[in-house]
């Protein structure tokens, strides 16, 4: 993090933490800390998405592999109560950082099918038993 970027993060902590203590559901970043490091040598000047896909070939992925952003490369749905309600909060959480004077906003959304039947449909949450 640059020092400018610790100024601004030190600058809306109050608006940040009352944001977090409003809506418990807020999808922005939530930090526990602010740390310092410096690199020592020569640092090098590296894009935005080095290192955000896996390198293994597609045969060798299995369900254990850690996918990276730009591995996405599928549509997913939700229910539309899910879906408004987290509309609201994404504009919620720009009405700070609006209010905050940022304009930079990374969304890292994660999928987890909790309930998976051995022919790998998802069994709809509260049912045990998978579909017929």
């Amino acid at each position: 993090m640059k020092k400018a970027e610790a100024k601004a993060l030190l600058r809306m902590l109050p608006a940040y933490y009352n944001h977090f203590r409003s809506f418990d559901n807020a999808l922005l970043t939530k930090f526990y800390g602010l740390h310092c490091v410096k690199l020592n040598g020569p640092s090098q000047k590296k894009g935005s998405s080095l290192g955000r896909i896996t390198t293994k070939p597609e045969s060798e992925i299995t369900e254990t592999t850690i996918l990276k952003d730009l591995d996405l490369n599928f549509i997913f749905r939700l229910q539309r109560s899910w879906f408004q309600e987290f509309c609201r909060q994404i504009d919620r959480d720009c009405e700070l950082l609006e209010l905050e004077g940022i304009m930079d906003y990374s969304l890292l959304v994660g999928i987890h099918f909790k309930d998976i039947s051995p022919e790998g449909e998802l069994i709809p949450s509260g049912s045990h038993t998978p579909p017929a």
